[in-house]
């Protein structure tokens, strides 16, 4: 069966029996990037606006809904001819993942409302992104620039190990390392680390954002 990337997200073990689905309308994008632009303000973080059109078949977003109203959210960007965001900073750890029959994808802009911080819920949704990036583009490997006091993190809970330097990202005027997954096997490891809660309820995760 053909994915359907517009379908929304059912019920299961993967998805926490939130409500995960991609955002479509011009409505539900402007939730997302509201949501972006009060948590990235709210660390201090510059948040420059996206340059990517509404439709763009190499983007999708994702996030966690009440109603109409966007809980947590995050970007899966699928590589290109246009390249990766990464690469403004990573272009050589990039170089070492673009083999014949792989392809990379990455995660930018992930949000979180304070109001709403729950590690079941960022794993739900990052979970059921990577589900997305494996069915919908093909993608072999993911990466995600993040501030590298959550590097712990992701590589306890996503698996994530770090493949590049501490550097300053301009796009959001901060601290980043380069994180990176494969695919292959994709599995969230949520079991005993609620020692974690508190640590990300204060300080919740994001990624550089575009």
């Amino acid at each position: 069966m053909p994915f359907d990337a517009h379908r929304r997200v059912p019920d299961r073990p993967e998805s926490g029996g939130y409500d995960i689905r991609l955002a479509r309308t011009a409505a539900q994008h402007g939730a997302v990037s509201s949501l972006v632009r009060r948590m990235y303000s709210w660390r201090g973080y510059s948040l420059q606006p996206s340059a990517y059109p509404l439709g763009d078949p190499n983007r999708m977003t994702l996030a966690v809904w009440q109603d109409k109203e966007a809980l947590a959210t995050l970007t899966i960007g699928r590589d290109s001819p246009e390249g990766l965001l990464a690469d403004g900073l990573y272009a050589g750890e990039l170089v070492g993942l673009r083999h014949p029959g792989r392809l990379v994808c990455e995660v930018t802009r992930l949000a979180v409302h304070p109001d709403f911080s729950s590690p079941d819920m960022l794993n739900a949704l990052f979970y059921t992104a990577l589900l997305y990036g494996k069915a919908a583009y093909r993608a072999s490997d993911a990466v995600i620039e993040v501030n590298p006091r959550h590097v712990r993190f992701y590589k306890t809970r996503f698996g994530f190990r770090q493949i590049g330097k501490l550097r300053q990202c301009p796009r959001v005027n901060a601290p980043a390392v380069l994180l990176h997954q494969t695919l292959d096997s994709l599995k969230v490891h949520g079991a005993g680390l609620d020692f974690l809660h508190d640590e990300w309820t204060i300080d919740p995760p994001l990624a550089a954002a575009s």
